[in-house]
């Protein structure tokens, strides 16, 4: 099931790259069952997703068009 969760996080994030190119670019963010759930530097990030005691993608957004899954 993990799997199944995982891979739907990766196809939101592709569908709203545009917004999180204009809202989290050049930060890393944690997305977990369709939801952003941290954001900001990587070590935040791995720290709230920890906490949290999820498995999220964690992604960094480079800036502009540049998409890396």
């Amino acid at each position: 099931m993990l799997f199944l969760n995982m891979s739907e996080d990766f196809k939101w994030i592709r569908e709203n790259i545009d917004e999180f190119q204009q809202k989290y670019s050049g930060m890393y963010v944690a997305v977990h069952k369709g939801k952003v759930i941290a954001s900001g530097d990587f070590k935040k990030v791995y720290e709230e997703v920890n906490r949290k005691k999820v498995d999220a993608i964690i992604k960094y957004v480079f800036p502009g068009d540049l998409v890396v899954l």
